[in-house]
């Protein structure tokens, strides 16, 4: 598969005709008491993406809810397109809001709709470290792993998470896929980690949601600070 018909799921143009407001809003279950996703789910609050809507550049809040439901309809298209051409389980994408991570799309069961983007969650999710140490995870077998993980689904068995990146080599979001397959990644990491990530990365670098939203404007975290230095050869 191409990079270039990646691409062109994303870039089709939208019927203006069909109605994508479904897309704004989605059900996430009933969380823990110390917030984190139940391994037997029931219905939840319905988490509104219409909240992270703001007016900068000149652009309205009604200009940018038109971005949104662009972007959203689009994404959306991409991960039912992915779904198609792998069979995988479950996949979504999220954004970075300042010290948290978004869950904007995805295909599957009901989850968690925010991660925090802290030190303290490093240990708890494999979103907040892959969006953290700036590079993938990939566990081919959930019930032999010895690692830190977070399990959220009891049929999940292999899962595959990938930072994206803005131009500037900030991150500005991940995308994370599981199955009920063990190494169900194994023959697909090009696929996924390499040519679906680089055509989400190429998608949103000039997409009008992206440009006009500040939030998207990444004050990095000491941790990733310390990281770099760390890559650098530095203390």
């Amino acid at each position: 598969m191409r990079l270039f018909d990646i691409l062109g799921v994303l870039y089709e143009p939208i019927n203006a005709l069909d109605n994508h407001e479904h897309l704004l809003s989605y059900i996430e279950p009933k969380l823990n008491e110390d917030g984190t996703c139940p391994i037997f789910k029931e219905p939840g609050r319905t988490y509104n993406l219409e909240q992270y809507l703001t007016k900068t550049d000149g652009i309205s809040e009604q200009q940018q809810r038109k971005h949104l439901l662009d972007l959203l309809a689009r994404l959306s298209r991409l991960v039912r397109w992915i779904h198609l051409k792998t069979d995988v389980f479950w996949f979504g994408i999220y954004l970075r809001h300042g010290d948290k991570l978004v869950k904007y799309v995805y295909n599957g069961e009901m989850s968690k709709a925010e991660f925090d983007i802290s030190e303290e969650y490093l240990e708890r999710s494999i979103n907040t470290r892959v969006i953290m140490e700036k590079r993938p995870y990939y566990i081919a077998d959930v019930d032999n792993h010895t690692g830190p993980y977070y399990r959220c689904d009891a049929k999940v068995k292999s899962e595959l998470c990938c930072p994206i990146f803005a131009p500037n080599g900030d991150v500005i979001g991940i995308f994370d896929c599981e199955d009920q397959r063990k190494n169900f990644f194994d023959d697909k990491i090009d696929f996924i980690s390499l040519k679906v990530r680089r055509a989400i990365e190429i998608f949103l670098e000039d997409h009008p949601y992206i440009t006009h939203c500040s939030d998207f404007v990444i004050e990095q975290d000491e941790f990733s600070k310390r990281l770099d230095r760390t890559n650098l050869g530095g203390k």
